[in-house]
């Protein structure tokens, strides 16, 4: 149980949002940020070259929010340069992730942060749920265990973006690798590898809104690039790697089919 305290409601929370052609989902997204409980927060949109209507979206919001920054990239750099630019702007001590189609519920991150001081932990992630394009319910919750460690993410990988509160003096110093097409997972993993706590809140309060056609659904291409994962960036052994992507495999499967 998270006990709520109000000498925590002070903390400030940078939350950085990376944002592509987010015309249809954006503004639902801001408005979960801006319904937070936690009021001391500024939300930092990094622009990554919109074609659509988002930049507009968003230049509306800021002229009535002065919580909100803007950022711009003059070309598309991708979502993870994009989200380092908003990272490294950041002015708060914790930081906060968010996907431009996601949602959170309103005391995710006084939940998280109370959480975070009550641990001593420089991580904290929640449970989700999943939603359609239209923000339908669909699937089960994914309910996350209370803590997870570098072994444990090996083959369950229980940390994403949207769910993630992170110190930032741990983020800024170990920024995501665009190299990686799972650039998030690698990430925890190097960070769970120093080591840094890592604890959950089982209460979900993120909604993960699967689009049709998104990276995610790619399942193939993110096989081969978690094996990738395995055996290039943590120089792990071949039957180390098999293991781990047996396990990895058969959790997602019930993760997200189930």
């Amino acid at each position: 149980m998270v006990m709520k305290d109000c000498m925590y409601d002070t903390v400030p929370i940078s939350v950085v949002m990376p944002a592509y052609n987010a015309e249809k989902t954006i503004a639902e997204s801001i408005e979960t940020v801006l319904k937070q409980t936690h009021e001391n927060l500024e939300l930092i949109i990094v622009d990554d070259a919109s074609i659509d209507a988002t930049a507009g979206i968003i230049n509306t919001y800021a002229r009535k929010n002065p919580q909100i920054r803007i950022l711009r990239n003059t070309k598309n750099m991708g979502v993870a340069e994009t989200r380092n630019e908003g990272i490294e702007a950041a002015k708060s001590d914790w930081i906060a992730l968010l996907d431009s189609d996601d949602l959170w519920e309103p005391d995710k991150l006084e939940r998280q942060i109370a959480l975070a001081y009550q641990e001593q932990a420089e991580i904290v992630y929640c449970s989700y749920d999943f939603i359609d394009e239209q923000g339908a319910s669909i699937k089960k919750p994914f309910i996350v265990p209370r803590t997870t460690n570098f072994k444990q993410m090996l083959s369950k990988s229980v940390i994403s973006c949207s769910t993630a509160l992170i110190a930032a003096r741990i983020l800024k110093e170990n920024l995501f690798d665009a190299s990686f097409y799972h650039e998030d997972y690698a990430l925890w993993m190097r960070l769970l590898s120093i080591p840094v706590l890592a604890v959950g809140d089982t209460k979900v309060l993120m909604h993960y809104r699967q689009v049709a056609g998104s990276r995610n659904g790619n399942k193939r291409k993110a096989a081969i690039e978690r094996w990738k994962v395995y055996r290039g960036y943590l120089g792990m052994s071949f039957f180390q790697s098999l293991c781990a992507f047996i396990a990895y495999a058969f959790n997602g499967a019930v993760k997200y089919i189930g």
